[in-house]
């Protein structure tokens, strides 16, 4: 019922260039190959990431790590092991972290920007559009996952975006599949990306004691499919405050004197101090090929002693939830370290992944657990907080008060406990202090675990 069409064409210009169309020429590997032997490669390629935002040391070493990757792998029965590093930022209002997304966005090779809010159009997967210039066939518009295939996908107020995008984002992040079956089209498009993210706390602060699902839009499914999460938070310190603010201003001292150069053709010295502060260690164009050039020519291979490094490490976290029944880490988190520890031996153009390598991603996932994954109740580590949103001894204490509940059913008419009884029996058996037993009760009702038929009296569903 419809005839086939067919485009003759002259000349194609690609909208968006992969990495491997990067042009590098000889000198250009010269150069590169000359900085990897630099032993302050990785502090120079930090420094080089918008050095006009004050600190964030951690978040800068993890986009290096992020703009490299790991190393894709297919195994033997065709299973296939992601390589790409997906980074989220969970940032209070005026901490930069937009303008280091847009920074990250120039640095790398092939990189798709886009925000939680503006992507409705397209969304971040795709959307089935009638050709207006054809016979009104219907057709798919690719989103920037599938744009920034092979490349780095930068999503601004990911909280933000629409609900069918959310749940299409688990496909995408981890099977880098997106499949999709509108208006009787049936496509599987490839997303092999790098999901680099931003969020807002729900409540505008982020409480750095709060379990971070309760304190995002974002559920804890998605949340966990990150390899580094970073709470961006805006702490008063006076002598950081200090140096941010010098640092700004300094930043704003050179923009106004070069601005003037150029408006009033003069020739105003900057101080040479101020201007390293704000120049990258390593030229944008040439760090975009240093980039390229580790993605297309490096993979990595583990050594013994690197693979030794990680297992120590994650069995001795696990044994730590022993005694405590929590769950330190998982599979998953050991996945992401062998991404970094790969990503890092890219940075240095080598072809095996060292103990040094196997330690510095080590020390990043470190950094984000003892931010986003230790609970102060009971001093150890708990991946539940990201991976379902509810601390262990969180859980274990809704449980003893749904036990409560049924317990007090039995006593009661209506089949209906109150707020009061249920906060005595607590007090009696868990020590726990009114204002907690409500706010975990508010939480099971959220959750579905209990209803409320009676203002303040509850029961199971």
């Amino acid at each position: 019922t419809e005839f086939g069409m067919v485009i003759d064409a002259h000349n194609i210009i690609p909208n968006i260039r992969a990495f491997e169309e990067v042009k590098i020429l000889d000198e250009d590997i010269e150069k590169i190959k000359e900085l990897s032997k630099d032993p302050q490669i990785h502090e120079k390629i930090r420094n080089s990431i918008a050095p006009t935002i004050y600190g964030m040391e951690k978040e800068k070493d993890a986009l290096a790590l992020q703009l490299f990757g790991g190393v894709p792998k297919v195994m033997p029965d065709g299973t296939k092991i992601r390589g790409d590093i997906h980074v989220l930022f969970v940032g209070e209002p005026g901490t930069g972290k937009s303008q280091l997304l847009k920074r990250v966005k120039d640095i790398a090779p092939r990189s798709v920007f886009t925000s939680g809010k503006g992507s409705s159009a397209v969304g971040l997967t795709a959307s089935a559009v009638r050709d207006d210039f054809g016979e009104g066939r219907w057709t798919l518009e690719a989103g920037a996952l599938v744009l920034a295939d092979q490349g780095l996908a930068i999503v601004d107020e990911l909280d933000k975006m629409r609900a069918q995008d959310r749940d299409a984002l688990h496909e995408a992040m981890e099977q880098q599949e997106i499949n999709i079956a509108k208006a009787g089209i049936n496509a599987t498009l490839k997303s092999r990306c790098s999901l680099l993210a931003a969020a807002n706390p729900k409540f505008g602060r982020y409480d750095p004691y709060g379990v971070i699902a309760d304190q995002i839009n974002l559920p804890p499914p998605l949340i966990s499919r990150f390899d580094l999460i970073f709470p961006i938070i805006d702490k008063i310190n006076q002598e950081r405050d200090r140096k941010l603010s010098s640092h700004i201003l300094k930043s704003h001292r050179v923009g106004q004197i070069l601005h003037y150069n150029e408006v009033r053709n003069d020739n105003i010295s900057i101080d040479n101090e101020d201007m390293d502060l704000l120049t990258p260690e390593i030229d944008r164009v040439l760090l975009r090929k240093y980039i390229a050039y580790a993605k297309r020519e490096v993979c990595p291979i583990m050594t013994e002693e690197a693979m030794k490094k990680l297992e120590d490490f994650y069995v001795d976290m696990r044994k730590q939830g022993i005694d405590s029944s929590s769950i330190p880490i998982t599979a998953r988190q050991i996945e992401g370290m062998i991404r970094m520890a790969e990503a890092s031996a890219k940075i240095r153009l080598s072809n095996e992944v060292t103990e040094e390598d196997a330690q510095r991603a080590i020390d990043l996932l470190m950094y984000c657990l003892s931010k986003i994954g230790f609970d102060a109740d009971t001093n150890t580590f708990d991946i539940d907080m990201v991976a379902t949103g509810v601390k262990r001894s969180q859980a274990d204490k809704m449980r003893i008060i749904k036990r409560i509940i049924e317990e007090g059913m039995e006593e009661s008419e209506d089949e209906l406990v109150s707020l009061e009884y249920i906060a005595e029996k607590a007090k009696e058996k868990l020590d726990m202090e009114f204002e907690e037993v409500e706010h975990l009760i508010e939480k099971m009702t959220t959750d579905g675990i209990l209803c409320e038929p009676k203002y303040k009296h509850f029961q199971p569903t």
